[in-house]
């Protein structure tokens, strides 16, 4: 993958805007809508997505 960030920690392959893991074009990433992911990142965004989802489902639900 290549790209240029700001916020790309390369030692740990992390966000510093978000926090977390990188995954470029990601919601709230810089990146987001300027770039064309490949299908690969897609699916990452995806599968991210659903656990999201997932775990606003359960929180709304109380469990």
């Amino acid at each position: 993958m290549t790209f240029s960030c700001k916020n790309y920690e390369f030692d740990t392959d992390t966000c510093a805007k978000l926090k977390t893991e990188c995954i470029p074009g990601r919601r709230g990433c810089v990146l987001e809508g300027k770039v064309k992911l490949s299908e690969e990142l897609q699916n990452r965004l995806n599968k991210l997505e659903e656990k999201n989802e997932e775990r606003r489902s359960r929180k709304q639900s109380g469990i």
